[in-house]
């Protein structure tokens, strides 16, 4: 049990910059309207994808949905779209010419295709199991130059851009003008998009982050132990929910897609949308390992348990919502789970 002892505001609120991610749950807390349909919550376009790696695209896809995007697209290498189709019947597809090994060709969407390709869009979620051929680097160019949608970035997409200076300084410029860039990266990404080695990155998380994006003025999501939510201004948000049974092959790419989902549904609240997103997706593998155990946790597993994460109201002592109880890692064991009258 946990209760509030009478702390002073003043005594707990961090005088750093950083806050609970948590707290942004709220912004999912609320009904849909009465009158809402599918055109109200955005159009996800997740490009990615290669063969071997068509798994990526698909999971990212499949986490927009279930996230709460009213439609999502999934543009892969034609190599791979019958395969990326299948994974649900829900899922729009847009092929785009391949080479011989299955990446994205150079030629694989000009200016005109590309056009057609984004229009309607609400969201872009780039580099997903992309690989990072010619194609990438096009495609990054159009995706920063020819387009004013938000975007969120990961994977292959992030190291498409850390190894041309020039994707890297375009990245920067659209961002500062005012787009919403969302990066996602692991501490080996975000080394190279710093410049920096992993052991430096991991010596000193926050600065690293904070320092970022004051730089590129993006939103950055560094993954690991208590993933970090920097924000443009270099207000950061700590994230509390995940644990080790998410150290595994598409739980990022997952990430990817549920912050996808949440932009696309509130494109006004960008901040808010990505703590919301990484909270809930740590929540949705904590409520999965405490049925399951972390050592069998897969990373779609997580999904039948997105409605859960989402109905879960954290008990809140103050009305604003920035404090509360959270998890520091997982759940605690079915017989010994005990909430306070009110929360579940």
């Amino acid at each position: 049990m946990v209760a509030p002892i009478g702390s002073p505001d003043e005594a707990i609120i961090s005088q750093g910059g950083l806050s609970w991610a948590g707290a942004s749950h709220q912004l999912v807390e609320q009904p849909r309207a009465a009158d809402g349909n599918k055109g109200k919550y955005g159009h996800v376009l997740v490009i990615g994808g290669s063969t071997g790696k068509s798994g990526a695209p698909a999971m990212t896809s499949l986490a927009a949905m279930r996230a709460g995007a009213g439609l999502v697209t999934a543009a892969v290498p034609s190599s791979i779209l019958d395969a990326v189709s299948r994974f649900a019947p829900e899922l729009m597809t847009h092929s785009m010419a391949a080479t011989p090994p299955g990446e994205l060709a150079s030629n694989g969407v000009t200016a005109q295709q590309f056009e057609k390709m984004i229009e309607r869009m609400t969201v872009l979620a780039v580099g997903p199991g992309m690989g990072q051929g010619p194609g990438a680097e096009i495609l990054l160019e159009a995706v920063l130059s020819d387009t004013k949608l938000p975007v969120v970035i990961d994977a292959d997409g992030l190291n498409t851009v850390a190894a041309n200076p020039s994707l890297l300084e375009k990245m920067t410029e659209v961002a500062k003008a005012g787009r919403t860039i969302v990066l996602t990266p692991h501490p080996g990404e975000m080394a190279r998009l710093a410049a920096a080695s992993v052991a430096e990155i991991q010596a000193n998380r926050l600065e690293a982050a904070r320092s970022f994006v004051r730089e590129r003025g993006v939103t950055l999501v560094l993954k690991g132990s208590r993933t970090l939510v920097a924000h443009p201004d270099g207000t950061v948000a700590v994230n509390t929910s995940g644990n080790p049974g998410m150290a595994k092959g598409g739980s990022g790419d997952m990430l990817t897609g549920v912050i996808a989902g949440l932009l696309a549904q509130f494109p006004n609240e960008v901040a808010r949308a990505v703590e919301a997103a990484v909270y809930l997706h740590g929540l949705a593998a904590d409520l999965a390992v405490h049925e399951e155990d972390e050592h069998t946790l897969l990373a779609t597993d997580s999904l039948k348990y997105f409605a859960p994460a989402f109905r879960f109201r954290p008990l809140r002592f103050s009305d604003d919502g920035q404090r509360g109880y959270v998890w520091l890692q997982g759940l605690p064991k079915k017989d010994s789970m005990q909430f306070p009258e009110g929360a579940r």
